[in-house]
């Protein structure tokens, strides 16, 4: 008979992206990999930017995505998918993705993304990645 465990799961949390605004972790790590929740363009105390032009939007964003990764001893470029939703992906994709490049820098891989049109309720955009985090083994005193 074959048991199945359920995987380890561990919240990942950091002060340099807003909290959740509702029951759920700003991010999980499991069984090697990192899920960051939906980030919009919210300062790290909570408060929307909802008002700001797009690029600024999708700059903050990206930070908050890339503060909860540096969090988990990883960085948004590490990112295997990214999903990102617009609300009018006709008239911000091409502006997005110069952001996205600034921000993910230079690689050889970049991530995998998918770009999805959405009536977001609060701003012009959210985003989420899926990131392969290695764990290194703790020594324990040798």
């Amino acid at each position: 008979m074959t048991t199945i465990r359920p995987v380890p799961r561990l919240a990942i949390t950091s002060a340099d992206a807003p909290p959740p605004a509702g029951t759920y972790s700003q991010a999980v790590l499991a069984d090697g990999t990192l899920y960051i929740s939906g980030q919009t363009p919210r300062l790290p105390d909570g408060r929307r930017c909802t008002d700001e032009p797009f690029r600024t939007q999708a700059r903050l964003t990206l930070a908050n995505l890339n503060g909860i990764a540096d969090a988990a001893g990883t960085r948004l470029a590490d990112a295997a998918f990214v999903t990102v939703y617009l609300r009018d992906p006709r008239s911000q994709a091409t502006e997005f993705d110069a952001v996205y490049q600034d921000v993910i820098g230079p690689t050889d891989t970049p991530p995998a993304r998918a770009i999805v049109q959405s009536d977001l309720p609060n701003g012009e955009i959210e985003v989420t990645a899926v990131i392969p985090v290695r764990t290194l083994e703790r020594d324990h005193g040798s």
